[in-house]
Parts: structure tokens; C-alpha cells; sequence
């Protein structure tokens, strides 16, 4: 069923606080929870569609949508039941959906290389690492969790216990917020990263799948998210294809952007779906592998910490490959090549979190690990 609605009427769903993320939950049933939600996005599409307006329409399509969110619930259920494999199965039928009409995913082909000396790649991500001491360390301390200390990986949203992966943020105060850095009192290492975009040197294909966007989104102002540090392209947010897929892929973004209750309970099932996700993702990197380079997938989201962390900028996380940079360095040969970064430095050396990240900024030399 083909569903078309106006732009003030999607506008209208996008203004409905019930759908605004992220999402503070009650802890009680987390699938009763989804399918509530669930259940209310699909009410409101088919209530407000029958409000006729003479203004732009924007079609989607309700019955992909109300699989999709039928598939979730389940997906869910399968795994709280004790049937991971089942869930995952679950849960890939929902991406063969959605990738029918992506979102909005960056491809970094050979013809889109910053390797130009004459362009200024603006994208700079950071990282934070809490260390117990308060020795000199080099690159390595910074970079994603190595192999051989896997037993040391706990669960976060996108990647299981014991699995590595780098986790990247668009601002220092936003890393600080997710390690839960105090700056008086945490010994924490901190370093500004690039991406190796040099096609010919990686022979990398990078692709970042979008979970940055909120409905709040597209009905906040330009300068409000700019001061949120989150700057979306409203031009393309004002495409009605772009919303269009939104409608389609809002229940996966809702899916994986609950906070966790309880950071110190070993489960967290709002992990399930996003941690579903990853491991799509990095089923993806293996079966798409190209004879000629490989691929790098990523995900892009809006921080789950905290609602104040969620306006902080985006955080970025990439899959390790499983396989190691050489037999002596036991790290990610793929993420080893994809990204540069500046030697470490202590964030508590400087007067403040937004001093240390002026002078990471600052810096022009980089290299890998």
C-alpha cells in the first residue's frame, strides 16, 4: 500500500513528542515498549494520510513500514526467548527491506578522494581512552581495544562483549560524555583522527550507514542544530525523498536509540537491535569484499547517553575486520590503514575539555598506528 501524505502532515508526525529521540524508557518490557511505539507511528501515518491538503505529497510505502516494525518486535522477542540465530534471522529480512530505499549512505569512491592538496578534508573525529597511570603512551593506547585484550571488550550499543571496535566522536566534550570522563579526577588520553581518504594507498571502499537523524530534525531550525553541534544539511533534509525514506527507516533508528537503564547490568536489551546491526554490517564487509580492495562499513548515530549527549555532535563506530595488521601487532589490518591520528595527550593538562580539543585541532601531524 502506497501511502501519500503532505509535507506539513509529515512534518506534523515528525513534530509528535511520543516519536522524538532518544527515548527514556520505563525498564519494564522492552519489546511491549517497541511495539507501542510501533503501534502509534503506524496510527498516526494512516490518521493523518486521510487529511487532504493542497500542498506537496510524499509516498512511502505502509506496508513495507508495518513489516518492518512487525519484523523488529519479533526480532527482539526471538532473542529475549533465547534464540540469537533466529533473531538475527529476523532482523536481516527488516535490512533487506530498508536497503531497498537507503537512507542516506556516504560512498567514498576513487572519484570522491580528498587527496587533493588544494581540498581541506573538514571531517576530524575524536577519541577518549581512561588509563590508570599517568605515563607517556603512544598512538597505539588509543586505537580500538587490540586482539589479544578482547576478554577486556564489554557490551556497548553497537558491538558485543569481546569484539573490538572504534568508537569516534565529532567532539571532545561528546567523547568525554560517553567514557564518563571527569576531568579532575580521570586520567584520560585523547587524540584528533582522520580518515586515510587516499584510494590508491588503502585500496578501501568506505561506506558510513546514516542513524544521525532525529525527527526533531527536520522541524528544528538550521542555527539550532548548528549550536547543537549536530549540522545537518537541511537542503537535504527539505528533499522528499529523504523523508520519504525516513518514514521507512524510523523504526530501526527508534530501535537502537533507547537509553540504557543501568550501565552496570551485564545485559541491556536495548542493545539487541543495534547490536544486530553491527553484526549485518560486518556480515556485509565479508560477503561484499571486491577482488580488487576491500570495505569499510561504519555507522553514524546521534549519542544514546544521555539526551544532552544526543545533541553533542555524532558519534561514529567501525567494525574491527577480525583480521590483524601483522603477527606482531595485533590490530585491525582495515581500520589500521583507513585512519591517521595525532599522538595522544591528557586531556587534565589543559584548562578545560573545549582547550584540549582547540589544540588537537591545531594539530597537522598525523600517522598511523
Amino acid at each position: 500500500m502506497i501511502l501519500n501524505i503532505s509535507d506539513s502532515t509529515f512534518k506534523r508526525i515528525m513534530k509528535n513528542e511520543d516519536f522524538y529521540l532518544p527515548i527514556r524508557w520505563d525498564g519494564n518490557s522492552f519489546s511491549n515498549t517497541l511495539e507501542l511505539l510501533f503501534n502509534k507511528y503506524i496510527n498516526q501515518l494512516e490518521l493523518l494520510s486521510e487529511q487532504k491538503e493542497n500542498n506537496m505529497y510524499i509516498s512511502t510505502n505502509l506496508t513495507d513500514i508495518k513489516k518492518v516494525c512487525g519484523l523488529l518486535v519479533k526480532s527482539v522477542n526471538d532473542y529475549l526467548n533465547g534464540f540469537p540465530s533466529k533473531s538475527y534471522a529476523t532482523f536481516n529480512k527488516v535490512m533487506n527491506i530498508i536497503m531497498r530505499n537507503p537512507l542516506q549512505i556516504y560512498f567514498k569512491s576513487i572519484m570522491e578522494q580528498f587527496d587533493s592538496p588544494s581540498v581541506q578534508d573538514k571531517l576530524k573525529l575524536f577519541r577518549v581512552v581512561c588509563v590508570e597511570d599517568n605515563k607517556p603512551y603512544d598512538r597505539e593506547r588509543i586505537f580500538h581495544t587490540p586482539y589479544n585484550l578482547r576478554a577486556k571488550v564489554s557490551t556497548c550499543r553497537y558491538s558485543i562483549a569481546g569484539y573490538p571496535s572504534l568508537y569516534l566522536g565529532t567532539s571532545l566534550k561528546l567523547c568525554s560524555e560517553e567514557v564518563n570522563m571527569d576531568l579532575h579526577r580521570t586520567f584520560a588520553l585523547a587524540s584528533v583522527f582522520k580518515l586515510e581518504r587516499v584510494f590508491e594507498y588503502t585500496n578501501i571502499k568506505i561506506k558510513v550507514i546514516e542513524l544521525g537523524v532525529k525527527p526533531q530534525d527536520f522541524v528544528e531550525t538550521k542555527q539550532t542544530n548548528q549550536i547543537n553541534n549536530r549540522k545537518l544539511s537541511h537542503n537535504l533534509l527539505d528533499s522528499p525523498d529523504i523523508k520519504s525514506d525516513y518514514l521507512l527507516w524510523y523504526p530501526l533508528i527508534a530501535a537502537c536509540s533507547y537509553i540504557r537503564i543501568n550501565k552496570k547490568d551485564p545485559f541491556a536489551a536495548e542493545y539487541i537491535i543495534p547490536q544486530l546491526l553491527m553484526q549485518w554490517v560486518r556480515s556485509e564487509m565479508s560477503s561484499m569484499v571486491e577482488k580488487e580492495c576491500k570495505q569499510l562499513i561504519g555507522i553514524r548515530y546521534f549519542s544514546c547517553a544521555s539526551e544532552k549527549a544526543s545533541d553533542m555532535g555524532f558519534n561514529y563506530v567501525f567494525p574491527t575486520s577480525g583480521k590483524q595488521k601483522t603477527a606482531e601487532h595485533p590490530y585491525c589490518s582495515v581500520l589500521s590503514k583507513s585512519f591517521r591520528m595525532s599522538k595522544p595527550v591528557y586531556v587534565h593538562e589543559y584548562e578545560n575539555i573545549s582547550a584540549c580539543q582547540d589544540f588537537l585541532e591545531t594539530i597537522n601531524e598525523f600517522d598511523f598506528i
